[in-house]
């Protein structure tokens, strides 16, 4: 073959090349990836789900042994400052607040176990909400109505009628109070009612309704506490009602303390059969009154001239006397009541009839840094003694200090009181005082024959 010929045959005029569509290339990779993009969106979405679903439970699964943590408030370990509670109430003349027993704040176990560590208070406040509801206001209402019902059968309508004289001549002045069952025997029972409005009365009747009166009389009283104790008799009771009547319950006065709710009953708003509710505002206050010192205690309660009647507590046990006559100008709108546990030695004596002791001085407790002044450790300070009375004739005066009776020290008004109740009227009682006259100071011992006390 010649050189020419082999030329034309290696010669290529065109040579054609197929190029692929450019759409066409796109659209094969774009569908795996929106295949890819799909199947991870759906993963997600069964993932998310799952977790959604199993997560409570292998959480519990998980955390079963671990005990679910509250807030812990540790209390103080030392009593407040200026709390000074004795158990009787009675820590001298410049006591102020809550003195009442049992209630002093005492901690256990050991501050610090290392004398340089810092004793930290730590308060965490826990904070429950409660769904209450109108019915449910009403409804504790309705409790504290329901236990009044019950007191209501130890109360009892008194109605005293005067003597007055007018412009026209003699005529009557009757006058409207409560009294409460406190005691009854095989023919009486014994109703606790405010002296003022009985005594001097032509006739004493207990009214069980307006068609129902019967006649009590005035067994005995208490001038300085303004109250008596009538005796009205079970057989003249009309049967309709005397089984109907019960004996009230005399509780405790000295765990009371400032904020506890209380019930005033009998006609403490000056309305026969009324009650109040409310709290005890303060507590602390004292009146001294003939050989003995009454604890007082005040409530945010309104009262009048014509209020009377008892104070209780939440268990429908009476822890007051509402007073007119000893309390302070101070809370002269607002109610006070005089403490149970200091007066339910007299109404005990009052029911059984039994003499009561006489001695005859009003006396007060002393403060620490009076004492001081005094060089003395113990004593009660006499801010009066009575005229004509066992302590006058025996040479005791205003001013003096009683150190101690039969070798049996006295601490304070309420330890007076009870050393001297525990003997009878005819008694001979060595009695050591001290009188600051002047410059001058002296001891001295005296003979108190006690009697009983007339009034």
């Amino acid at each position: 073959m010649s050189e020419i010929d082999k030329d034309n045959k290696n010669f290529e005029f065109i040579k054609e090349q197929v190029i692929e569509n450019k759409r066409r290339k796109w659209k094969k990779r774009l569908f795996p990836l929106a295949m890819t993009g799909s199947l991870a969106i759906l993963f997600g979405v069964i993932a998310a789900t799952t977790f959604v679903l199993v997560e409570p439970g292998l959480y519990k699964l998980l955390n079963k042994n671990i005990e679910t943590k509250t807030p812990v408030n540790f209390p103080s370990i030392s009593p407040e400052a200026g709390s000074d509670n004795t158990g009787n109430g009675t820590t001298g003349t410049g006591n102020t607040g809550n003195t009442g027993n049992g209630n002093t704040g005492t901690g256990t176990g050991n501050p610090t176990d290392n004398p340089g560590e810092t004793s930290q208070t730590v308060t965490n406040t826990v904070i429950q909400k409660l769904d209450v509801s109108v019915e449910d206001y009403v409804a504790m209402y309705d409790q504290i109505h329901g236990m009044v019902n019950k007191v209501d059968k130890s109360i009892v309508t008194v109605t005293s009628k005067f003597p007055v004289k007018d412009w026209f001549g003699d005529s009557e002045k009757t006058v409207n109070t409560t009294g409460v069952i406190v005691a009854s025997n095989t023919s009486d029972y014994l109703i606790l009612v405010s002296l003022d409005r009985v005594k001097g009365a032509d006739s004493i009747r207990v009214k069980f309704s307006e068609d129902s009166y019967v006649n009590a009389v005035l067994q005995d009283y208490e001038a300085d506490l303004n109250i008596g104790l009538l005796a009205l008799k079970i057989m003249d009771i009309p049967e309709l009602y005397v089984n109907g009547l019960e004996v009230a319950d005399l509780g405790e006065s000295y765990g009371l303390s400032v904020g506890n709710p209380v019930i005033a009953v009998g006609n403490p708003n000056g309305h026969i059969n009324s009650m109040d509710v409310g709290i005890v505002t303060s507590k602390g206050s004292c009146a001294c009154i003939t050989d003995n010192r009454l604890e007082l205690f005040n409530t945010n309660m309104m009262t009048n001239e014509n209020s009377d009647g008892i104070i209780l507590n939440f268990d429908g046990k009476i822890v007051g006397l509402i007073t007119r006559t000893l309390k302070e100008d101070l809370n002269d709108g607002l109610s006070t009541a005089i403490g149970i546990s200091r007066v339910k030695q007299i109404i005990i004596q009052m029911g059984l009839q039994e003499p009561r002791i006489y001695f005859g001085v009003k006396a007060d407790d002393m403060t620490e840094d009076v004492r001081k002044q005094n060089s003395i450790t113990n004593g009660i300070y006499i801010n009066e003694v009575q005229a004509d009375s066992p302590a006058f004739k025996a040479g005791l005066r205003d001013g003096d200090i009683i150190l101690s009776i039969n070798d049996q020290t006295v601490l304070n008004t309420n330890n007076f009181y009870n050393i001297i109740s525990s003997y009878e009227p005819g008694d001979k009682l060595t009695v050591n005082a001290k009188r600051t006259s002047g410059n001058t100071d002296k001891e001295m011992e005296v003979q108190v024959v006690l009697t009983e006390k007339v009034q």
